[in-house]
């Protein structure tokens, strides 16, 4: 009898939840399986990998009413390095959002709503009052204090630790990028919100200011995070919820994780959470959740789809994914904290229409998952080398769908949110003015040629991300041209090649601070050739690439001369097709001439000839002078398969000309 009380009162339980716009998170036996294999979040055979070079622990007492967080951090700091150091730098990132005069406020409005800065009450250094120096390490700017640091009395020697101790308040602003509460919405999403140690590697810091357009550099960290908030609302944050214990009005949420290097939560008072578990080959489990605005809660499938894919490819292909949870946040269309990626959570905004064959919310969420590994795990500085993240992600999202999500096909938006099929050219305040409605399938690299075309010789993948002199060149350098480097790669070694190049790359440097070097010594240690030209040409330069066919002639009985054209700047190492009614014959051209004659010995009749028929080089400018036929009527069969990018390419070269 007891048991069916207790059975009934748990239906009743789960049925108020539901009404009141919750669902249950989990059954208690799926979490303790989890929990088995795991310890502080962390998979117990990943734990002591992870260099742990701080430990912070958070009171956070938040009040929606005030919109304001009182917080106590206590933090411990090991020098994990061979030199001592006489200081210890810190990032202050809300101090960016502190008037309309800091460096972060050249990109973002600043105003009463959308301001806020750390207000510090205490600080000290091993028990001793402490004072903040304030400078700006990389620019110039005497408004900013988005990095300061603190001159030890004595030096830290390597293996030593300090503790320090930060107490202050926060007002939560209006959303801008990544901080904030929705506009008519009881939503916070609370992120780089605390002083945070900054790198210490090499015998200096490394702790640079809130750029506009970056994102950021951390050490891995274990985080013990207590949040208090009233009764009605709920919170929700990165890492694993530990426990949480309630008294007449308010809860108090603890969360913990290990082996990562940033922190973030959120609270609200309405929104829908479910869980499901995705079981890897071994037996272990991850707990996948997925908090979702009321209107959007019939995507949810399509939410757990997408990041079981992910695990899925990632498991397979490069590595599994070490931590015990998987956060989605879907945040309100008032919010601009989409687009975060914080270890085991990230953020996404998802239209009101959004069919499948748009493609969308499944490539954000897929881009945002591939960023817990590039750059969760491998923590590469996203200030200095923002492609390692940006553009890696990219390039496996763009797998992913490929794979998992195929028949995506090319739209625009009218309104900015209302989906059409077909090629916007031209439009007007979100009014379409030239376009055609027609169905292109995307395929790898189409997501990013857009770009890539309006930004195609300022500044080079090489260069340091924060030094690029605009945003289009920033996003083009760190994210469209490095996709379509990494395919090309791809397309020239080999998909088995570049795999196993990506989990060497992932298995040598995860829970590290890989560099662009890193990655380039694995390509080239995986290569019997000398790829060096390959990077001359598309990481350290700017160049434009155009390749054209410009004859194809009989020259004897049985030989036929294909005349090659390099128009671009650009070099590529090209396969040359010769296309006879019988076969079609192969040669390299690896030369960088500016135009090369090419020999064909054959019987057979020639009917067309073609340069980089395969679509290796995605940075082609112009794939329609790629191939020079004979006899018309072979146009229409002429590889079909191989010319998969021409109509979007050249559509989108228009796009690209008047964006």
């Amino acid at each position: 009898m007891k048991q069916l009380t207790a059975i009934l009162l748990l239906f009743v339980f789960a049925a108020l939840l539901y009404l009141t716009g919750y669902d249950v998170e989990f059954q208690q036996s799926d979490y303790f399986n989890i929990s088995n294999y795991y310890k502080d979040g962390m998979l117990k055979s990943e734990y002591n990998k992870v260099d742990i070079s701080a430990n912070y622990n958070f009171y956070v007492d938040f009040d929606p009413t005030k919109k304001r967080i009182f917080v106590k951090e206590n933090i411990v700091w090991v020098n994990k390095t061979n030199l001592p150091t006489s200081e210890i730098q810190f990032h202050l990132y809300p101090n960016a959002y502190k008037s309309n005069k800091t460096l972060f406020a050249e990109a973002y409005a600043i105003n009463s709503e959308t301001q806020t800065q750390i207000d510090i009450k205490s600080f000290s250094v091993n028990g001793e009052l402490s004072e903040l120096i304030y400078f700006q390490p990389e620019i110039a700017n005497p408004y900013d204090s988005t990095a300061a640091k603190v001159l030890l009395t004595k030096p830290i020697q390597p293996g030593d630790s300090v503790k320090i101790f930060f107490e202050y308040s926060m007002k939560i602003p209006r959303s801008v990028k990544r901080l904030g509460y929705a506009t008519g919405r009881n939503f916070f999403f609370v992120s780089q919100w605390f002083p945070k140690v900054g790198v210490f590697e090499d015998g200096k810091w490394v702790c640079s200011q809130y750029h506009p357009y970056t994102d950021f550099y951390s050490n891995f960290g274990y985080y013990s995070v207590k949040i208090k908030i009233p009764k009605n609302y709920i919170v929700a944050a990165a890492g694993v919820e530990k426990e949480k214990a309630a008294d007449q009005n308010s809860i108090i949420y603890h969360f913990v994780q290990s082996g990562v290097h940033d922190f973030a939560w959120l609270a609200t008072d309405e929104i829908r959470s479910r869980t499901e578990i995705y079981s890897r080959l071994d037996g272990s489990q991850v707990l996948i959740k997925a908090l979702v605005q009321p209107e959007n809660a019939k995507y949810f499938e399509r939410y757990f789809n997408a990041v079981k894919n992910s695990l899925k490819y990632f498991e397979e292909n490069i590595g599994i994914y070490p931590y015990q949870t998987v956060t989605l946040v879907d945040v309100p269309r008032t919010s601009e904290s989409s687009g975060n990626e914080i270890p085991t959570l990230f953020t996404i905004r998802t239209e009101l229409f959004s069919s499948e064959n748009t493609g969308e919310p499944e490539y954000s969420i897929i881009k945002a998952f591939a960023q817990q590994y590039f750059q969760g795990i491998l923590a590469n500085n996203e200030v200095y080398e923002a492609w390692l993240d940006e553009g890696f992600a990219s390039y496996f999202a763009a797998k992913i769908m490929n794979q998992y999500h195929p028949g995506i096909i090319e739209h625009f938006k009218i309104a900015s949110y209302l989906p059409v099929f077909g090629l916007n050219f031209l439009s007007f305040k979100g009014i379409p003015i030239i376009y055609t409605l027609v169905d292109v399938h995307i395929t790898e690299g189409t997501r990013n040629i857009t770009q890539y075309y309006r930004n195609i010789f300022v500044g080079t993948i090489a260069d340091t991300s924060y030094k690029l002199p605009t945003h289009l060149s920033y996003i083009v350098n760190s994210n469209d041209k490095p996709v379509l480097v990494l395919h090309t790669l791809e397309r020239y070694i080999g998909f088995e090649k570049m795999m196993k190049i990506l989990r060497e790359y992932y298995n040598q440097f995860k829970y590290k601070h890989p560099r662009g070097k890193d990655f380039i010594s694995i390509v080239r240690q995986n290569c019997d050739e000398d790829m060096s030209w390959f990077f001359d040409e598309f990481y350290y330069s700017a160049k434009s690439f155009d390749y054209r066919v410009t004859s194809l002639k009989k020259t004897s009985a049985e030989e036929w001369e294909v005349v090659i054209e390099r128009h671009g700047e650009g070099f590529f190492k090209n396969d040359i097709f010769l296309y006879t009614d019988k076969d079609t014959l192969c040669q390299k051209w690896e030369g960088n001439e500016r135009w090369k004659a090419i020999k064909f010995k054959t019987k057979n009749k020639a009917l067309a000839a073609e340069v980089d028929p395969l679509r290796k080089n995605l940075l082609d400018l112009n794939f329609s002078n790629n191939s020079y036929t004979i006899d018309e009527n072979y146009l229409a069969s002429l590889s079909l398969s191989f010319r998969w990018f021409f109509w979007v390419q050249n559509a989108l070269v228009i796009m690209g000309s008047i964006g």
